[in-house]
Parts: C-alpha cells; sequence; structure tokens
C-alpha cells in the first residue's frame, strides 16, 4: 500500500529564543486514508527544559518514559490543537499562504510560521544527523569533528550560544579542546547556560537603553520591509519548483524572516504578472 511520510522534530522555545529538541515526529498517510503517528522523545533534553518554557507534549505522559508514543487514526492532541480543521472558513487562504493544495497537517504545521500561543513549542521538518566539520545548521544527532569552536566564533557571546545550540539540539562535539556529548551534555549545560544568560541580559538591557535614546531623538523607525530583486525571486522560486531548496532554505536565500513572507511574496509576484 502506498503511504505519504512527512517527519518533523518539534521544538522547546525558551526565553532568550534558544531551541530545545525535545522530540522526533512522524505522520505516515496511507492511499486509504488511515494514517498513523509516532512520537519519540528526547528525554537526554527534556531534562535540560525549565518548567517556565516547558511543561511537556499535549496527548502525551512523559512519566511513563516511553521509547515511543503511537496514534493510530486519531488526530494527536499536539497536532489538532495547532491546525487547522478540514471544515475552517479560511482553510484554503492558510494553505495557500505556505503553498499547499491539500491540508496535510504536520507538513502544514511544518511550513507555517504562524504562532500557537497555548505553549512554546514549534515544529520544523526533520533532517538526518551527519558527521560534519562545520557548524551549519545543526541538527539532533550531527557528530561535529573541528578543532576549536573559536575559529568559528568572533565573540565570547557567539561561542556560547554555538555551545547551548549544540547541546540543546542533541548533537555531538568532537574538538581538540572540548566534548559534549550524552554523559557530559547536562553537566556542561549548566554551566555554559548561566554564561549565557548573563551576558544575553546584558544585551537586552544595552538595546533596550539604545531603542529608548533613538525614540527620544526621533530617530527610530522599527523595522523596514526587507526588498527582494524579482530576478532573485523567480531564481529561488525555480529552485523550489526543481525540489533543490525547501522553503526556509528559500526564504533565508532572500533574506526573508519566515516562510509565511516567502509565500507572500511569490504571490505578489504572480499577481503583478497578471
Amino acid at each position: 500500500m502506498k503511504r505519504h511520510v512527512v517527519q518533523g522534530m518539534i521544538y522547546a522555545v525558551d526565553h532568550m529564543n534558544l531551541e530545545y529538541a525535545v522530540c522526533s515526529i512522524e505522520q505516515i498517510t496511507y492511499e486509504d486514508e488511515s494514517f498513523v503517528y509516532t512520537f519519540k522523545p528526547h528525554y537526554n533534553i527534556i531534562k535540560l527544559c525549565d518548567p517556565s518554557f516547558f511543561q511537556g507534549i499535549p496527548g502525551l505522559n512523559l512519566d511513563l518514559q516511553k521509547e515511543m508514543y503511537t496514534r493510530e487514526n486519531k488526530t494527536p492532541t499536539f497536532i489538532y490543537e495547532r491546525t487547522p480543521q478540514e471544515n475552517r472558513e479560511d482553510l484554503w487562504d492558510l494553505l495557500d499562504e505556505v503553498g499547499m493544495e491539500y491540508l496535510d497537517k504536520l507538513e502544514w504545521l511544518i511550513r507555517t510560521d504562524k504562532v500557537y500561543t497555548g505553549d512554546r513549542l514549534i515544529v520544523k521538518r526533520h533532517k538526518a544527523p551527519a558527521a560534519k566539520n562545520n557548524l551549519d545548521e545543526i541538527v539532533f544527532g550531527d557528530v561535529i569533528r573541528i578543532r576549536t569552536i573559536d575559529d568559528f566564533c568572533k565573540t565570547y557571546f557567539e561561542k556560547l550560544k554555538v555551545l547551548l545550540t549544540i547541546i540543546t539540539t542533541g548533537a555531538n562535539l568532537e574538538a581538540d579542546d572540548m566534548t559534549i556529548n550524552a554523559e557530559n551534555r547536562e553537566a556542561i549545560f549548566r554551566i555554559v547556560h548561566h554564561l549565557f544568560k548573563s551576558e544575553y541580559l546584558k544585551r537586552k538591557d544595552k538595546q533596550k537603553k539604545g531603542i529608548e535614546e533613538a525614540r527620544k531623538n526621533k530617530v527610530y523607525k522599527g523595522r523596514k520591509k526587507i526588498k527582494v530583486s524579482k530576478p532573485k525571486l523567480e531564481e529561488v522560486m525555480g529552485k523550489m519548483n526543481k525540489g533543490e531548496i525547501t522553503a526556509k532554505e528559500a526564504a533565508a536565500l532572500l533574506g526573508l524572516g519566515s516562510v509565511s513572507t516567502l509565500y507572500r511574496r511569490i504571490k505578489e509576484f504572480r499577481e503583478g504578472e497578471n
């Protein structure tokens, strides 16, 4: 029987916008319209999460410490709470925003940048882990082999953030001057997180004072709409259509902050051609 598989990663986002890879999720849909959802929690990452931003995954009893939670032919609470239902009046608008022609709930959840306000959980597309010698797009299970973090980071703050990203995404680091793995992940996290939080709060305070000063001098104008050239947009659209890049990669190439913004620009471009 034919099947369609969508895989994602659930992240808990803390108040400093650090992302913790707390659970893998998979949705399999069969041609007879039956479906199965599978959740695989990452307990070694979950224990790093503070209750202020992570209270569990809706519909799953994580106290059972199961390796895998399965839901067959029943939409899990986690999915139901944050995706549109088939009878929603603006369903087609929501699908159009993310470039979809039919409702595939996990796929929609991965593509959209709409925020569910009930918790601090987001979903991103699953990417296979790899052995790498750089710090590009770190994902769960990566093994990073480099000489030192200092080769990639210009500032102390950046170094702390990269270390935390490796830790909270569940990657492993094998550097000449440091190792991060399952055995020492939590211990290193406690130290680095404390240092990062201190630096983060200093930077936020400085930024706040700068904005207040700019407003007093009437020079603060907020964010401007990012300009995208039509030739560049056409080039990126072509790569997307060929499956060479994902929507999120396309948005990054164009300097856009979200997938929804990308699809709005594509829609504006197409409407301008008519």
